[in-house]
């Protein structure tokens, strides 16, 4: 069999998956295996105009630095541009703490975007096909996964192209074979050390027995997956609009809400996973009913905690010192979340500042060094306004009804080991004006 049947059928995939045009210019990469050696070879004679690019993970030694010669030469027959760099994978991998193949592939894929930009290509396109699609969904299966993880390998993705997703192995070999075509078999590919090969040589002839069309067969499956995942991130979008809200650093959830959803713990899934967030941190929350407050969850960036009828999601804290002291020459201190300013002035100012972020202290009360710092449990103050009566700061922030979040990013200016002004909110009476005083301080704290 030649050429004609196979590209036929792989300009019609490519129309059909609009991956790339005609015009375009398409970096290859090419392992000097079956699948990117009939890649090349085709796109070549369908007239496209392409570039190879070769990874050496230097890890087989002699046959490694053979593979990377023989690409070099099969570029130069198609006289295409050849681009060629080695890795240091192993060495790498223990560094990075990772597998030799999770780290091969990161470097390939960084090296492959940066060669693509640099030298002006639209596209990346590998030789996956559709075997490697279905060991993709078998070994996501087993691993457990949500839908996405059943599509298999996309046919597109951001720059990458996959253009050989709609044959198989034994097809590709046998046009290989068909049409005299050398190419360099990789010896690790039938190692059963590595999962993929495992599913490869174990799992999938299993199928096939069951099934002999059980490639088509699995093809079709992962469209219908591919399709019916468009109607679940509609669904996921309008739920969203209902369940979450913006806050100014972060996001709202209503528990509610996401318990109207038809799928709750999906739902909450599919919020917060973009933030670092795994579904099985949140098994326990849908035992109860309700929620119990304070409850928190985090992933390498975010908290999530529960507060009264609400999920409040933000970022994690800078870490922030337990007290920042602002000795008497100071002028100015920035804080996370914004920057105290502080003036001394002769005489009281004519009006009252009618900002909340904004406090004038009677300066016979004032002394330095004054500190910054955070509230703490057991804290208590007399607010302005209240007869002198002391209220305890949670009371007051209970009454204010700021969440959790909000209470953490709330700055105490501290004098003499007391509480002189919660700002944002209220000083204490013992640091107000008085008809007799003469001298005050002015300070005003700007939020970033």
């Amino acid at each position: 069999m030649g050429y004609l049947d196979l590209q036929q059928q792989l300009v019609a995939y490519i129309e059909q998956e609009k991956l790339c045009a005609f015009s375009d210019r398409i970096l290859l990469s090419v392992s000097g295996g079956p699948d990117s050696v009939l890649l090349s070879h085709l796109l070549h004679q369908l007239g496209y105009q392409i570039g190879v690019a070769h990874c050496n993970y230097q890890l087989r030694g002699e046959a490694a630095d053979a593979e990377e010669a023989f690409v070099r030469e099969l570029a130069r027959t198609m006289n295409a541009p050849f681009y060629s760099i080695s890795f240091h994978t192993r060495r790498e991998a223990e560094a990075q703490g990772k597998s030799i193949q999770e780290v091969a592939r990161d470097l390939r894929y960084e090296w492959l975007e940066n060669v693509r930009q640099q030298e002006g290509y639209d596209w990346i396109a590998t030789g996956h096909h559709l075997h490697d699609s279905v060991e993709t969904l078998l070994f996501n299966l087993a691993k457990g996964c949500g839908i996405r993880g059943l599509h298999g390998i996309l046919p597109i993705q951001g720059k990458l192209i996959r253009p050989l997703l709609f044959t198989g192995k034994t097809q590709i070999l046998d046009y290989l074979h068909a049409n005299h075509l050398e190419y360099r078999q990789d010896l690790s590919n039938q190692e059963l050390y590595y999962d993929r090969n495992k599913i490869r040589h174990g799992v999938v002839p299993v199928l096939q027995s069951i099934n002999p069309d059980f490639g088509a067969a699995a093809r079709r499956t992962m469209q219908h997956i591919r399709e019916a995942e468009l109607f679940f991130d509609y669904a996921i979008q309008e739920w969203k609009a209902r369940v979450v809200q913006p806050t100014d650093h972060g996001l709202q959830i209503s528990w509610a809400e996401l318990l109207r959803s038809p799928a709750p713990p999906t739902l909450l899934y599919e919020i917060l996973a973009p933030y670092g967030f795994r579904g099985v941190q949140f098994i326990s929350l849908f035992r109860k009913e309700k929620l119990q407050p304070g409850k928190r969850w985090y992933s390498p960036s975010h908290c999530l905690v529960s507060d009264r009828e609400v999920l409040l999601l933000e970022p994690l804290p800078e870490h922030v010192p337990g007290k920042i002291e602002i000795p008497l020459e100071m002028e100015e201190v920035s804080v996370p979340g914004g920057t105290l300013y502080l003036q001394e002035l002769a005489a009281p100012p004519p009006d009252f500042p009618d900002s909340a972020w904004e406090a004038v202290l009677d300066a016979r009360q004032i002394q330095f060094p004054l500190h910054l710092r955070k509230w703490q449990a057991g804290d208590s103050f007399r607010p302005l306004g209240m007869n002198g009566q002391r209220k305890k700061l949670q009371d007051f922030f209970s009454d204010l009804k700021l969440s959790v979040f909000d209470k953490e990013k709330v700055w105490i200016l501290e004098c003499s080991g007391q509480i002189a002004w919660i700002i944002g909110h209220r000083i204490d009476e013992s640091f107000k004006l008085l008809p007799e005083s003469t001298s005050c301080w002015h300070f005003r704290f700007e939020k970033d």
